[in-house]
């Protein structure tokens, strides 16, 4: 798998492997997480979007469909006085929902496309009834008209979910980078290109935050899904999270949904929403159930001499300590954010979302860590990549970076870790990320010379 991304966010060019471990260091402020959110909305856009786009295409034929029956009542109640048209008339939108969320739901679109032309044919025939066609030149009539093509249009597009992919994908940036996906400080094209065994899965142009071109391969993912870990906040913030309405996320994600919302506020992204609801899930978890995911669970476990749950009865995170044969709850906001940094990655294991089809993005995980515990998560981390996990991880720190390569040599997956360095171009406020497999004393030295210079000045 590769991510080539030119002039998102503050990166100018990038050109990713996504093959085990990937490792992208670098200072504050040179893009490390811009790697990571466009492979998550890559990621989800694809994955996510097959319940959503049966959504949003019912959503929209019912809109049509209501406002047919409306229409025709307006003409019915203008040209032939107060009659009704009821549950009998064969256009009552009560009953052609049911049928037509059943021919969406088993994606049977030849059975759709007869049921909607049948439909078509009792509209005509209620207008028959008054002496009148869909063809009259009266403005009611000719709105009528224009409903009954953009019904057709609806229902052909049912059939091919690749615009409604490319739009899903774009929501999903917009939540992560608000209007900061394309680079400010070039004037080419923001382009994102992502492929998996070589073939293009997705592509896109850019500029302005406005999407000249894109293109979507069609078909399933190698990876299903994607997490995005930044911080242990998220413990704190998860009641005002789950709340949140990110429209990216709405079952009724749509293009309708989206041109009436141009403007809306997007304050939560989306990894923060999706984080809580894997968090969440780890609620199901029962020690006495098969879960593949066990012995990183008890190792993290015995790290942080417990583990964090979600009380449904206060829906609050908290974290359980046994001692002397007696388990001790605190609020996670009285506990220490390393702990909560190992309990992320526990509550995960549990709600069984890591695993080799899945894309693990860490973000510094250093910031919370006492360098004991920085090298236990690696230890995870490694641990994790050498079962098949893919897994990301963005860091500023040089303990990290060389934890990371020694594990890596040590379980044995070095072939498959990638490093990287995102710097600051010198002739541009852009920034760079290069591969540096052959070259990581260049990181070392990026990271450590502030401490060096600091203990040798005069």
């Amino acid at each position: 798998m590769k991510l080539a991304i030119r002039n998102v966010g503050l990166v100018r060019e990038a050109d990713i492997k996504l093959e085990g471990l990937t490792v992208i260091a670098g200072e504050n402020d040179t893009g490390k997480s811009t790697v990571g959110k466009s492979i998550f909305s890559i990621i989800k856009g694809v994955n996510s979007h097959h319940k959503d786009f049966k959504d949003a295409k019912f959503s929209q034929i019912e809109d049509i469909i209501d406002d047919i029956y409306f229409k025709v009542r307006e003409i019915s109640r203008n040209f032939s006085g107060d009659r009704l048209i009821g549950a009998a008339s064969g256009i009552y939108p009560p009953f052609i929902r049911k049928d037509l969320l059943r021919y969406l739901n088993l994606e049977d679109f030849e059975g759709l496309e007869e049921y909607v032309h049948i439909y078509k044919e009792n509209v005509e025939s209620e207008l028959d009834k008054f002496g009148m066609s869909c063809k009259e030149p009266i403005d009611a009539v000719m709105e009528l008209d224009s409903l009954l093509y953009k019904l057709d249009e609806t229902v052909l597009e049912s059939q091919n979910p690749k615009k409604f992919v490319i739009d899903t994908i774009m929501l999903a940036l917009k939540s992560e980078f608000g209007t900061d996906i394309c680079n400010k400080y070039e004037n080419d094209l923001t382009t994102i290109l992502y492929d998996e065994n070589g073939e293009l899965v997705f592509e896109s142009e850019l500029f302005n935050e406005e999407i000249q071109h894109a293109i979507y391969s069609g078909g399933p993912l190698e990876i299903e899904d994607v997490t995005y870990i930044e911080s242990p906040l998220i413990f704190q913030m998860h009641k005002m999270i789950s709340e949140a309405n990110i429209f990216s996320t709405d079952s009724k994600l749509s293009l309708r949904i989206k041109n009436k919302n141009k403007n809306r506020k997007n304050s939560i992204p989306f990894h923060m929403k999706d984080l809580i609801s894997k968090m969440s899930d780890s609620t199901y978890y029962d020690l006495g159930l098969e879960n593949e995911n066990q012995q990183f669970i008890d190792e993290i476990s015995a790290i942080i001499e417990g583990e964090s749950i979600l009380d449904k009865d206060s829906d609050d995170f908290l974290f359980e300590r046994e001692w002397d044969n007696q388990v001790y709850s605190f609020k996670t906001s009285n506990v220490a954010s390393g702990i909560k940094s190992f309990s992320m990655i526990q509550m995960l294991l549990k709600a069984q979302v890591i695993n080799e089809r899945t894309i693990l993005i860490i973000d510094e995980p250093e910031i919370h860590l006492h360098p004991k515990w920085q090298i236990k998560y690696c230890e995870i981390i490694v641990k994790l990549a050498s079962l098949g996990v893919k897994v990301v991880v963005t860091s500023h720190s040089p303990y990290i970076i060389q934890a990371l390569k020694v594990l890596a040599n040590k379980f044995e997956i070095n072939t498959k870790v990638n490093f990287y360095l995102a710097e600051k171009e010198s002739q541009s406020a852009s920034t760079k990320i290069i591969n540096v497999n052959d070259d990581l004393n260049s990181v070392f030295k990026k990271l450590s010379d502030p401490l060096q210079k600091l203990i040798w000045e005069k």
